[in-house]
């Protein structure tokens, strides 16, 4: 008996048909497609060998003066090698920065090293300017007209805004002894 509680699950009245597929007829569909497939390529395959030899044949003389066969076509200044063109570059600007040339030869211009420059700068130091003759300029004058809120700033006097007003805080009370409120 069957373990299944409705009984066995076979029904010997149903049945899948035997004549529903032609094999035979599919085998034959498949082979004959494959041949039809393989035709084709061999035809493209001729005809490809066929417009290469044409398009040699009827290809135009070379002018004398025409580009050098190394040389790409396109528009003239057209970068077509960026990332050698920028390592080029590149070893260029460190050459020119880490070595020793002319800038001015009369003039008696010279460029040195980077590292040689800073060590120099840090030995002697950057020039400084001498003091303003006249106090209001630069920094200590307030500047007139409008700022971005549209209040018009107070122009002539100092700038008084770099400056800190001192604060006076009033001291704090002592706490009492033994804490708590009143």
């Amino acid at each position: 008996m069957s373990s299944h509680p409705h009984g066995s699950l076979e029904n010997p009245d149903i049945a899948h048909e035997h004549s529903d597929i032609n094999v035979r007829a599919i085998i034959w569909f498949v082979v004959v497609l494959g041949l039809i497939v393989l035709a084709v390529d061999v035809a493209m395959y001729g005809l490809f060998k066929l417009l290469d030899h044409m398009e040699v044949k009827n290809a135009p003389v070379v002018s004398p003066v025409a580009l050098p066969p190394d040389q790409p076509l396109g528009p003239p200044g057209l970068q077509t090698t960026p990332w050698t063109d920028l390592k080029h570059f590149r070893a260029e600007q460190l050459a020119h920065l880490h070595g020793y040339g002319w800038i001015d030869e009369p003039g008696g211009v010279a460029r040195i090293p980077i590292d040689k420059a800073k060590e120099l700068l840090l030995k002697k130091g950057l020039p400084v300017r001498p003091e303003l003759a006249d106090p209001l300029e630069g920094t200590h004058a307030a500047s007139g007209g409008e700022s971005n809120g549209g209040r018009t700033l107070p122009g002539g006097g100092p700038d008084k805004s770099g400056q800190a007003v001192p604060q006076t805080a009033a001291p704090a009370a002592p706490a009492k002894p033994g804490g708590g409120g009143q």
